[in-house]
């Protein structure tokens, strides 16, 4: 399904508003040419070998594609790194993954188990949330985005129509691309609309998105088609659990856009602009990033480093390393 676009929408919430979050941070703190801003450290790089996967060869290129081995649903593991406590700062420390590439690919796909559900007080009262999302970039300079929310706001037409408060899906890519369409999801349960945050204007597609936890889901991002003045970049979910695959949709950039950069991020942000109210209060989250891969040049990153993106706050946040990828556990009690 193809919408016209209106000229100039601008949700000036911030970047909370506009990523369909409740927090007041432009974009997360990431900078506006694919990069990390600076975040407390994690622990050494971790070489990923096979891939980060059993089953993969090892080799200067990274590892050979092989089958995803994500753990189990909560399978339990030992804590490779804790965030420091701060007290003053109510919620629960942000959290990334930083990936490095042998080099540019062009395609990306990756695996994401959400483990815990967040779980409201009450349906009438919005409560704290969580972002999972994976960013990268592409040679050109184009930044994106492409993950699921819980209690993520979603508006049919931004920035004045009502916002419902429920699981979403998201694909952010800047620029803006010269269109956009939707696929599976139709509107008024998907919308496309442009957004500018952090004085980057870009191009959106919000979606409800009814994930479940402990479900393997495979995210990728990939060329859809060719035409004369650019390519089509679609988005794809597959539930590996339920063998269901969801087109989320595609956006048209230009020709000249590049492969995507040999750098990418796994990143869960905490939704807390409102709850929880004091340290005493929290919303555990926790899910599994997989290793990212490109199907058609056979190649996963070479190595990975976990960071916590300050501020540090109140309740813990922890990683912990499997053979197929990483756990991002948030709104622990400090020990």
């Amino acid at each position: 399904m193809k919408r016209t676009l209106p000229k100039a929408v601008f949700w000036i919430g911030l970047a909370g508003g506009a990523l369909g979050c409740r927090e007041e941070l432009p974009l997360g703190a990431w900078d506006l040419t694919g990069f990390p801003a600076s975040g407390g450290e994690a622990g050494a790089p971790h070489d990923e070998g096979d891939g980060g996967r059993s089953g993969g060869a090892s080799g200067a290129g990274g590892g050979s594609v092989a089958e995803p081995g994500l753990p189990g649903c909560l399978e339990p593991g030992e804590p490779s790194a804790q965030s420091r406590v701060e007290e003053r700062v109510v919620g629960a420390t942000e959290m990334a993954t930083d990936w490095t590439w042998p080099s540019p690919v062009p395609s990306m796909e990756w695996e994401l188990m959400i483990e815990r559900e967040i779980e409201r007080a009450s349906r009438d009262v919005p409560e704290a949330g969580y972002y999972w999302t994976y960013q990268f970039s592409f040679e050109g300079g184009v930044a994106g985005y492409f993950g699921i929310q819980a209690e993520g706001g979603y508006q049919e037409i931004p920035p004045t129509s009502e916002v419902f408060f429920t699981k979403m899906a998201v694909f952010w890519l800047s620029g803006p691309p010269l269109d956009a369409e939707l696929g599976d999801i139709a509107y008024p349960d998907a919308r496309v609309a442009p957004i500018t945050a952090g004085g980057v204007s870009y191009l959106t597609i919000h979606a409800r998105f009814d994930w479940r936890a402990c479900h393997v889901y495979r995210f990728r991002v990939a060329p859809e088609s060719t035409v004369s003045d650019g390519v089509w970049y679609g988005a794809w979910i597959y539930d590996l659990t339920d063998d269901v695959e969801t087109f989320l949709g595609r956006m048209l950039l230009p020709a000249d856009t590049g492969l995507f950069a040999p750098a990418s991020y796994s990143r869960t942000q905490p939704i807390n602009r409102w709850e929880p109210m004091a340290c005493g209060q929290r919303q555990p989250g926790s899910a599994i990033f997989g290793t990212p891969r490109s199907v058609e040049e056979g190649i996963t990153p070479m190595l990975h480093t976990n960071r916590f993106v300050a501020p540090f706050r109140c309740t813990v946040s922890q990683f912990t390393e499997f053979p197929g990828g990483v756990r991002h556990e948030l709104g622990l009690f400090p020990p």
